[in-house]
């Protein structure tokens, strides 16, 4: 039985070195490397043996390389590096041999269902301890927490809760204990996850954003709760204010502070845990950044070398690059002292409508990338066009120069770079207040601090 006395999260977890990559998922029969590299592919976060979670950068030379390891035989085989998205080095043998490789002890490495499966043990866990009171942990049998199961809203099923691996209970427990300790739960409050309150809630949102006819800001950058705590005698239709965003991220503040409605955020918790409370002024208390470069190119190379850019600010750099071939540009943050985060091309081009009334409206697929077909159709109004945005940062390189070096380009690679310098083209165009108040725009909204977001608590 679990106790806190005797508790080692880190000796619990097998790591997935090259000979248990080899084999397949013993449950479904799925090679490991294959759900590795849909893993990838669809960006989503990894458990690692020490704990915690990597999302891996996708790139074509690590496809390949993973394809290819898979492809040695029984070739003697060594672990595979990667970068993750914030360029931080791993191997293959970091990773936790989880349950969506097949593994029995592994966290939230399964992506959404696994999610779910926390997510919903966590508000359990905090309903049997408001039944019972503050224990050990070992306190907690799965006869006390079937029995209050039955008092939460969450779509986790039972067997779900009760599977969940001694990691994650000890890290509810511990998260259970704080937030009761300091008052954010309660005996008045059900605890909810992915039910039709939680559902009505980000439509209540949906709602104030088309009030003040405003794109909608998506749920997590809204308000990253992934559960929530809501008083018994609160209803959300009556109680929120949806006149406009600015009076419903009010109404979440105020009804924050009297413990009404509580969105909180979960991060695993292995010794201790620690809480923040965030968006608790109005308007958000954000942050501000200044605009210090853009780069389009690598750090060895040219502008040809690579399909990417960055653009460097005070705190850190939002580096720009495309999600898949053909796929929309986005932005990731990368700052010195904070979390990552991202926003997607619908984010970075209505900031840039707001701030530069500059409208690049429209899905990238059907702009940028049709662009980009024309382009590699040598279609030469929409190579001056590129020129003149690549001839802002690179003024002493002809036309013709610029022309050949594009015709070595796949639509791919030009789509890819035609949506980046879009976006440092007009950063590049408007240095000075409004590029600081561009950049900011993105940074805070990659990290949930936008001017639109609202309260919640983060448990860590």
């Amino acid at each position: 039985m679990l106790k806190l006395s005797n508790y080692k999260p880190l000796n619990e977890v097998v790591k997935l070195s090259p000979a248990e990559l080899e084999k397949p998922n013993g449950q479904t029969g799925e090679g490991r490397i294959d759900i590795l590299i849909r893993l990838i592919k669809s960006s989503s976060p990894i458990d690692l043996a020490k704990g915690g979670q990597v999302t891996i950068e996708n790139t074509p030379e690590l496809i390949q390389a993973l394809v290819k390891w898979k492809q040695d035989g029984s070739a003697k085989k060594a672990p595979i590096g990667f970068l993750d998205v914030r360029g931080k080095p791993f191997t293959t043998s970091d990773l936790a041999k989880s349950k969506i490789f097949g593994g029995g002890t592994g966290g939230a490495g399964g992506g959404t269902l696994n999610t779910q499966q926390t997510e919903s043990h966590q508000c359990v866990m905090i309903q049997a301890m408001l039944d019972h009171g503050i224990h050990d942990i070992d306190y907690f049998t799965d006869e006390i927490i079937k029995a209050s199961y039955k008092k939460v809203f969450v779509d986790g099923s039972l067997k779900d809760v009760l599977g969940i691996s001694d990691a994650w209970k000890m890290s509810s427990y511990l998260s259970a204990v704080l937030l009761i300790k300091d008052g954010y739960v309660n005996k008045n409050q059900t605890f909810h996850r992915g039910d039709k309150k939680m559902i009505s809630l980000y439509a209540a949102k949906n709602l104030a954003f088309k009030n003040n006819s405003f794109p909608s800001l998506k749920d997590d950058k809204w308000n990253p709760g992934d559960i929530w705590a809501i008083d018994k005698s609160f209803n959300i239709v009556k109680d929120l204010n949806t006149d406009s965003v600015a009076a419903l991220n009010k109404s979440i503040l105020e009804h924050f502070v009297t413990r009404k409605l509580v969105g909180i955020s979960l991060k695993m918790v292995k010794k201790t845990a620690k809480k923040y409370e965030y968006n608790v002024k109005l308007p958000p208390d954000t942050d501000d950044y200044k605009l210090m470069k853009i780069t389009l190119e690598s750090s060895k190379g040219s502008f040809w070398s690579n399909k990417g850019g960055t653009i460097h600010y005070d705190d850190g750099e939002l580096a720009l690059k495309d999600n898949s071939a053909g796929g929309s540009v986005k932005a990731e943050l990368k700052m010195k002292n904070a979390r990552g985060g991202g926003a997607g091309w619908g984010i970075l081009i209505d900031a840039m409508r707001q701030v530069f009334n500059v409208n690049l409206s429209g899905k990238f697929k059907q702009t940028v990338f049709k662009e980009a077909k024309a382009i590699s159709k040598n279609d030469e109004k929409a190579i001056k066009k590129m020129y003149i945005m690549y001839n802002s940062f690179y003024k002493n390189e002809s036309y013709e120069s610029f022309k050949l070096e594009l015709a070595k380009k796949d639509v791919f690679w030009i789509s890819a770079k035609l949506g980046v310098l879009q976006i440092c083209y007009h950063v590049n165009r408007n240095t000075g207040t409004k590029a600081n108040r561009y950049i900011t725009k993105i940074i805070n909204y990659a990290g949930s601090k936008s001017e639109d977001s609202s309260t919640y608590v983060k448990v860590y």
